[in-house]
């Protein structure tokens, strides 16, 4: 055999077994097991037990924690990072928030049932703006932002925790803001919007999550999967 012909045996091999380790990487393993879970989850500061193991997507899950005293609700979020699962956010108490994985958005939670949500009212909310942009040495071109403040309802359930997808026409509306500037390049893509959560209990009455967050809330974030979701209450609507 030729020195060409075996460098170029060696190149085939090469891509060969670089497909083969990209293929592995892009395939999920089983996920962990509870005690697992808790072995490879950082930043917790006490001790949590697993509630539930909820798979949202193929390269995502959602655990439910509870603390060994039955104070604190909190959650881990996990990702599949190409060789291993990891942890990308748990928090021993937060409210509703957003986790965005490969184009996948989910809206999930774990609140103390003392607080006794019935329903959550979910928002995607942003403020009037105008904007003035310079096309060229004459021309400017002039956008305007209408108001944005739209609901989804969800009933609460029985346990503690759940999760929903990214209502449709959320993603429709800032879509619709974002797809011609990234078209055109002309006008600036990004709009700021917010997400937002209301609870609301049996008698139709606004909550605060007091008991979910009595002893605080603590952990760690990480990557750009999150998206903050703060209360808003109904003297902020309109």
């Amino acid at each position: 055999m030729t020195k060409k012909a075996i460098f170029l045996l060696v190149i085939v091999m090469a891509i060969i077994a670089g497909a083969i380790t990209i293929y592995i990487m892009m395939i999920p393993k089983a996920f962990y097991s509870k005690n697992e879970i808790i072995e490879n989850t950082n930043y917790l500061n006490q001790e949590m037990e697993v509630l539930d193991v909820i798979q949202l997507d193929e390269k995502t899950y959602f655990v439910p924690l509870l603390s060994n005293d039955g104070e604190s609700y909190g959650s881990s979020i996990w990702v599949w990072g190409g060789w291993k699962w990891n942890c990308i956010g748990v928090t021993t108490a937060s409210g509703p928030q957003i986790v965005v994985n490969e184009e996948n958005s989910y809206i999930y939670w774990n609140v103390h049932p003392k607080d006794e949500v019935h329903k959550w009212e979910f928002y995607l909310t942003s403020e009037r703006n105008y904007s003035v942009t310079t096309v060229g040495n004459d021309n400017k071109l002039e956008v305007y932002y209408p108001k944005v403040q739209m609901k989804h309802s969800v009933e609460f359930g029985e346990n503690s925790y759940g999760y929903i997808k990214i209502p449709s026409e959320w993603k429709e509306v800032i879509g619709s803001f974002d797809s011609y500037p990234a078209e055109t390049g002309i006008i600036p893509s990004s709009h700021s919007y917010m997400y937002h959560w209301q609870a609301y209990n049996d008698d139709g009455e606004s909550v605060r999550l007091e008991h979910t967050f009595r002893h605080g809330g603590g952990g760690s974030y990480g990557g750009n999967y999150f998206f903050h979701m703060t209360q808003l209450f109904p003297e902020d609507m309109e």
